[in-house]
């Protein structure tokens, strides 16, 4: 039974809305402390190669993407969202820390998958909880509070588990478990979202009939957008640590484009990959910060364009240098990408109400399709081509990525009518 009893929680902890994107922080932390401890893991703990942190990543997203959309049509008919956030939260913490203490290549891989294939059933549970605001502003705004507090915590989570990693690889993996016991005592603080809601949705006017149309017109293509950035965050996730851990073993890892090495750059790989992680996760941040607190750029192609190419120009810079600044520049690029896709997927998803946990649901299978085409994809050809090679094609799939987006609206277009 879920405790609602605000006393000294709201002033500790904030309202209810503020509490989920609380959540949202130290969950996503939880998660990406464990991802970023994985391909070293592998590489470390178990003696395995590319390959293999490709299939645990790939079947590890083929698995949410299953429990995402197998979830979403009846997660949605629960009088109560946030069980689910229980039971999500709950599954991933236990297979997490039993997969820590594993050395066998076939159980770590069934740990993993099944830790992040549970945990689909929370994420939706979140985004349809702030959905349930019916002021289209204040709705932007929690969704906003909600999507910076799940980016910041994926920036966190890699900056403080990398180090600890290198301390000792359990420690990375004991500090997921002890956010995801922090986030199961808060989700047991936040009362229904039908309760809560309850009065505003009676009060509150609908919105324009015009305005939800012209974002289901946008929806496919955000969805688009979001499967194309997570198959980038899935290839530099998992597969770029053994690009970056080659050039610190060879000793060419550079700040910039000095003429020696550093020194004291070229060591622990964990922890240098991290501070990629970190930026990348701010990137997304400040988008979504940016986006929560403005309108302009709703139904606007143009900045999924820019945002796109962009991306695909650093997986292109990611294929050839040996530079950490560059590094720095393309991950917070490709982080920023994520964010506009993102947000502006959730955002048009929660258009319709009654289909919203749906739609959240189906937007997290989108997350888990583009980690499978990103592990599986890059570690494959990878292997075969070579690790670099599949990200110096990625400019021509974007602009293949950019022209079927653009078909989808106009086809979406032609059949709502819309001019």
């Amino acid at each position: 039974m879920l405790l609602h009893t605000e006393t000294g929680i709201k002033t500790l902890f904030g309202p209810p809305p503020l509490r989920v994107a609380l959540v949202a922080f130290l969950f996503s932390a939880a998660g990406t402390a464990a991802m970023i401890a994985m391909p070293f893991f592998v590489f470390n703990q178990l003696g395995q190669g590319v390959v293999v942190s490709g299939i645990y990543s790939g079947t590890q997203a083929l698995g949410y993407t299953l429990f995402a959309l197998l979830s979403a049509p009846f997660v949605g008919r629960a009088k109560n969202g946030l069980r689910w956030g229980v039971m999500g939260v709950t599954g991933f913490m236990i297979l997490i820390g039993v997969m820590s203490f594993s050395q066998n290549i076939v159980l770590c891989g069934v740990f993993y998958a099944g830790a992040f294939s549970i945990s689909a059933l929370a994420w939706p549970s979140f985004h349809s909880w702030v959905g349930t605001e019916p002021d289209l502003q204040l709705r932007a705004r929690s969704m906003g509070r909600l999507n910076v507090g799940w980016s910041t915590g994926g920036a966190a989570g890699p900056f403080v588990a990398g180090p600890l990693y290198e301390y000792d690889y359990r420690f990375a993996f004991a500090f997921a478990i002890l956010l995801c016991l922090f986030s199961l005592y808060l989700i047991l603080t936040i009362p229904n979202e039908k309760d809560y809601f309850q009065n505003k949705i009676v009060e509150t006017s609908s919105e324009p009939a015009a305005y939800n149309q012209r974002s289901e017109v946008f929806l496919w293509c955000a969805w688009c957008a979001t499967f194309t950035a997570h198959i980038c965050v899935g290839a530099t996730r998992f597969i770029y640590p053994k690009i970056l851990e080659n050039i610190i073993d060879s000793g060419s890892l550079r700040f910039f484009m000095e003429q020696e090495p550093l020194y004291w750059l070229n060591s622990a790989a964990a922890t240098r990959f991290s501070w990629l992680m970190f930026i990348c996760g701010l990137g997304t941040a400040v988008l979504f910060l940016v986006l929560g607190r403005s309108t302009w750029w709703h139904h606007r192609f143009s900045l999924l364009v820019i945002a796109q190419l962009l991306t695909g120009i650093s997986m292109f810079v990611l294929g050839f240098t040996s530079s950490l600044l560059l590094m720095l520049v393309a991950f917070s690029i490709i982080g920023a990408n994520l964010g506009v896709a993102f947000f502006s997927s959730v955002y048009y998803g929660m258009a319709n109400v009654s289909l919203k946990h749906r739609r959240s649901s189906i937007n997290e299978g989108v997350v888990g399709a583009g980690g499978i085409v990103g592990s599986f994809g890059f570690s494959f050809a990878g292997a075969a081509l070579g690790l670099k090679m599949p990200f110096l094609w990625m400019p021509v799939f974007m602009v293949a990525v950019i022209f079927f987006q653009l078909q989808l609206i106009r086809l979406k277009e032609k059949n709502h009518k819309i001019a």
